[in-house]
C-alpha cells in the first residue's frame, strides 16, 4: 500500500527511458535502488546528479527471461563428423582410387559431411591428400619401428617384413591397392613438391630402420658383412617396391615368394 501510494506521487517525474534519455543520463547517476513490487516486477529508482529522480519498471517475468536467453550468444555447435574418421575414409579412398580419380564429391558422399564442413576443416582437397598420405606414412613407419623392436633378431624382422608383403596380398589385403606412397609416386613424379618432400623424408626413414635392421643382424652373425648397412637398405628398399609392383599387378603368390627368397639370399 505504501509502495504504491509512493509511486503515485513520483509518476510526474518519471524520465521516459528512451535511448536519448539514457544518453543523456549515462554520466550523471549517483545511485540506483530497486524495490520489488510484485513475482514479475520490480521498480528502479535512480537518483541523478542534477536532482532529477528516475523510476523505471522491469518486467522478470518467465516469458521476458527466456526471451533474453533466447538472445544470449550460442556455443559452437558441434562437429556432426568425427575428423579422424574422415581422415581414414579419405586415406582409403586415395589409397585405392588415387588423387585424380577420386572426386571431391566422393569424398563428401562417403564420408556424409557438407561441402563447407570439409572446407572449415581441410581447406582443400590437395591439402587432406596430404594428411591422408602423412597419416599412410606415419602409420607404416611406426609399424616397422615396432616390428624391429618385438623381433628377437635383426634378420627375423627383415624376414617378417618381406613375407609380410606376401601374406598381405595372400589374404587380399593390398592385393587391389598397392601401396599408398608407391601409387602416389607413380602419379605425383616431379609433379608437387610438398608430397615429393614427404616421400623423400618418409622413405629416408624407412632406410635408416632398414639399416638399424642389418646392423643389428650382422653384429648377431646373421647377415652378411661383405655389404655395409647403407647399401644392403637400399638393396631391400628396391626389393620392396619392386614386390610391391608384383603385388599391385596380381602376378602369382609363388612369384612373390620367389622374390622375397632371392633378397634374403643378399643378406648370407
Amino acid at each position: 500500500m505504501i509502495f504504491a501510494i509512493l509511486w503515485s506521487c513520483l509518476e510526474r517525474f518519471v524520465v521516459d527511458y528512451s535511448a536519448d534519455s539514457q544518453k543523456l543520463m549515462k554520466n550523471s547517476i549517483e545511485s540506483t535502488s530497486v524495490f520489488r513490487h510484485s513475482s514479475n516486477e520490480v521498480f528502479l529508482m535512480t537518483f541523478l546528479s542534477n536532482g532529477f529522480l528516475s523510476v523505471g519498471r522491469m518486467n522478470t517475468s518467465e516469458k521476458l527471461i527466456k526471451k533474453q536467453k533466447d538472445k544470449t550468444p550460442k556455443k559452437g555447435r558441434p562437429l556432426g563428423y568425427d575428423p579422424e574418421e574422415m581422415l581414414e575414409t579419405a586415406m582409403q579412398l586415395f589409397w585405392t582410387g588415387g588423387y585424380d580419380a577420386t572426386s571431391l564429391d566422393d569424398i563428401l558422399s562417403a564420408a556424409n559431411i557438407s561441402k563447407s564442413s570439409f572446407y572449415h576443416m581441410f581447406g582443400s582437397k590437395q591439402q587432406l591428400f596430404e594428411r591422408c598420405l602423412g597419416r599412410y606414412c606415419d602409420r607404416q613407419l611406426a609399424l616397422i619401428e615396432d616390428g624391429l623392436q618385438q623381433s628377437s633378431t635383426g634378420r627375423d624382422f627383415i624376414e617378417a617384413l618381406l613375407y609380410g608383403l606376401v601374406d598381405a596380398a595372400r589374404k587380399k589385403e593390398e592385393r587391389y591397392k598397392g601401396c599408398f606412397v608407391t601409387n602416389t609416386i607413380y602419379e605425383f613424379v616431379d609433379r608437387d613438391e610438398n608430397i615429393s618432400k614427404l616421400i623423400s623424408g618418409t622413405l629416408a626413414q624407412h632406410n635408416q630402420l632398414l639399416q638399424a635392421a642389418i646392423k643389428k643382424g650382422q653384429a648377431e652373425g646373421l647377415i652378411t658383412k661383405q655389404k655395409t648397412p647403407k647399401v644392403l637398405a637400399s638393396f631391400l628398399m628396391c626389393s620392396i617396391a619392386g614386390i610391391r609392383t608384383m603385388i599391385f599387378a596380381k602376378v602369382e603368390i609363388d612369384q612373390l615368394v620367389d622374390a622375397v627368397d632371392v633378397a634374403l639370399a643378399a643378406l648370407d
